[in-house]
């Protein structure tokens, strides 16, 4: 039985894992590409890049607000539940696309003045976003699809097209940035092209696996936007504070970038470069992350309350001791792995180490948050308390101490960043006795009855 749990958490969690670290291997070769104009273009593209992250985790928390119902809708049986969840996803993705694309658009400058006074960064950044937010369309079409297959345990085709889109992504940059096979070089325009293509053939491709691909549940156009009052209402009660979750979080972890921006130009490639290991290592732990909220809603949804249980004790124990080895490698692979960036200065290089360091001691407690928050507690639909606990760590504890730490007593970047990540020590110690009292076990599919 054991085994064929880890199997099954192996089928939906390790795609997942491998997509977010593809993903990862692309905005790692984007920077070296980039890199290689200078240590202004790093950060100037780092910034723009940040307006994308905040749009990303606003679509994420729609569409995970989505997912705590579409699980539970397939694991009950209910295609019309499923149908109808997934358009009202998409509805809201798209209208939160075209305003953060409009944004972007139409007041480049000002949106990047918000993270530096580098006027030679914001010209550059500038160049780079008005390109690259046109792509923000595509980016929410692909992520709301993608968490509908992931809802109903369809996790490898879209690891296939992450990985085939890749190639398009690295192509093109390579292309653009240095004027290549005929093209003119267009540095951080050419790879805000090549972004945009790459997300241009990932939705297409998607699309196009979600109309022709045999599926084991129902998916009509007619059904999938035809929402009653009630319906809206309900799956709002639901879905809101998911929603307002990850952009106010988002919008708190971006205000670590101000604080960073406004600590220097180093500061800020070091924080971008050191960056793309963090990821590279949290890829892993976001397969299990994942798999803990497709089974657990899924085993809910069928009202399976003991199974749910013990796969929730399960990934939480799983994730915890791979993110403590996931640590230690990190902190040891960090030296060889700034070998690829040569040019960095040795000021950069030092910020990229000591912080890394400090990554490498929190990403247990991290990964715990991770999988417990978004993991289990909303797979139960205990989204209101996730909300208060993210967001009350990033603008309670983090943002504060940053700033202090930062502006008032002109620690360097490590304590700095060492003062931010403590907030991950807090949510563990309150999201525990959460998790024990188990207000998340339970089966919210009610929508069923709309």
């Amino acid at each position: 039985m054991k085994s064929g749990f880890w199997k099954k958490v192996l089928i939906i969690g390790l795609p997942v894992a491998i997509q977010n670290l593809i993903n990862t291997l692309v905005n790692m070769c984007d920077t070296l590409m980039i890199s290689k104009l200078g240590e202004d273009f790093v950060s100037a593209v780092g910034l723009a890049n940040k307006i994308f992250f905040v749009f990303n985790l606003l679509v994420f928390g729609i569409v995970s607000g989505a997912s705590v119902l579409t699980s539970q809708f397939y694991g009950s049986g209910d295609s019309k539940g499923l149908s109808k969840t997934f358009g009202f996803s998409l509805t809201l993705s798209l209208s939160a696309s075209l305003i953060f694309f409009l944004a972007a658009f139409i007041t480049p400058k000002f949106l990047l003045n918000l993270f530096t006074e580098s006027s030679g960064l914001i010209e550059i950044g500038a160049s780079y976003l008005k390109i690259v937010c046109i792509s923000y369309v595509f980016t929410a079409v692909s992520m709301t699809i993608t968490s509908l297959l992931k809802s109903v345990n369809r996790t490898r085709a879209p690891m296939f097209i992450t990985l085939g889109c890749v190639g398009v992504n690295v192509f093109f940059n390579y292309m653009f940035i240095f004027g290549k096979f005929g093209a003119s070089a267009m540095a951080a325009e050419g790879a805000a092209i090549g972004t945009l293509i790459a997300r241009a053939v990932e939705m297409i491709a998607l699309i196009g696996y979600l109309v022709f691909s045999k599926k084991d549940y129902v998916l009509k156009i007619g059904s999938m936007f035809s929402f009653s009052k009630d319906f809206i209402k309900k799956i709002m009660n639901l879905s809101t504070p998911v929603i307002c979750n990850e952009f106010a979080w988002g919008l708190g972890t971006t205000i670590y970038s101000v604080i960073y921006g406004h600590m220097g130009n180093d500061v800020v490639a070091a924080m971008t470069i050191a960056g793309i290991l963090q990821d590279l290592a949290f890829a892993f732990l976001l397969g299990i992350s994942n798999a803990a909220a497709i089974i657990v809603g899924n085993q809910l949804g069928a009202s399976m309350f003991e199974d749910a249980k013990k796969t929730a004790s399960r990934l939480l124990k799983a994730n915890f001791i791979i993110a403590i080895i996931l640590g230690v490698v990190v902190i040891f692979i960090v030296r060889p792995f700034l070998l690829i960036y040569g040019d960095l200065s040795t000021e950069v290089k030092n910020h990229i180490i000591n912080v890394t360091i400090i990554y490498g001691i929190a990403l247990p407690f991290k990964s715990f948050n991770l999988t417990n928050v978004c993991g289990v507690l909303r797979s139960g639909g205990d989204t209101l308390f996730c909300m208060l606990l993210d967001i009350g760590g990033v603008w309670c504890i983090a943002i504060p101490l940053g700033a202090i730490s930062a502006f008032v007593f002109k620690f360097s970047l490590p304590i700095v960043f060492a003062f931010i990540i403590s907030e991950e020590i807090v949510k563990l110690i309150i999201g525990i006795p959460r998790y024990k009292k188990e207000k998340w076990v339970k089966n919210v599919t009610h929508l069923q009855e709309i």
